[in-house]
């Protein structure tokens, strides 16, 4: 036996306006109450002259059969959110890398470091942070690209009300010989 109800049933006209008034509604929560974020992201760079790592054994040696690492910073995610009542733009960004052990390993764990920095807030020590990182190569396997080196920076909103005079470069943090290396392979080889 069904259960008896104290409302009334809905006639076709009232059912279809009922319908009519739940879709006008949605449009107008999307286009009162929900608003795409229209400023542009900070820009961010990858700094040719440290987007290479060459890690050598220790020694004088450097040639093919002293390398231990070779890692190429190859690119990256990323996304912003202003929070205007902070004043700040939060930038989060996902880092890529490919590495490669050379002869010279002789672990399959290598750690590395990489900076991002903003000149603009240089010599500010929030201008530029280092962060250290390792890569871990699996059995039989000494070539690996790695995606997944997360990482979130607070930038202030600029008087421009936007990020985007505000650019975030990131490189690998070179010692003065990596950096020499570097400048003598040319720009994007080894």
């Amino acid at each position: 036996m069904a259960a008896a109800s104290s409302f009334p049933r809905p006639t076709g006209l009232a059912l279809a306006g009922l319908v009519g008034l739940g879709f006008l509604l949605s449009a107008c929560s999307n286009a009162v109450f929900k608003r795409e974020e229209t400023r542009p992201c900070p820009p961010v760079r990858l700094e040719a002259s440290t987007a290479q790592l060459t890690q050598f054994r220790p020694g004088p040696g450097r040639d093919l059969t002293d390398v231990v690492l070779e890692a190429d910073l190859t690119g990256y995610q990323g996304a912003c959110q202003y929070d205007d009542d902070e004043g700040v733009v939060r930038v989060d960004l996902t880092l890529s890398f490919a590495a490669a052990l050379g002869p010279a390993a002789t672990e399959r764990r290598q750690a590395f470091a990489y900076y991002v920095a903003i000149p603009r807030f240089y010599p500010d020590p929030k201008g530029k942070q280092v962060f250290e990182t390792a890569i871990a190569f699996p059995e039989g396997t000494d070539r690996v690209r790695y995606a997944g080196e997360e990482l979130s920076l607070e930038l202030p909103i600029a008087e421009s009300g936007t990020a985007e005079d505000l650019p975030v470069y990131v490189g690998f943090q070179l010692t003065p010989e990596q950096m020499e290396y570097n400048r003598a392979q040319g720009a994007g080889g080894r």
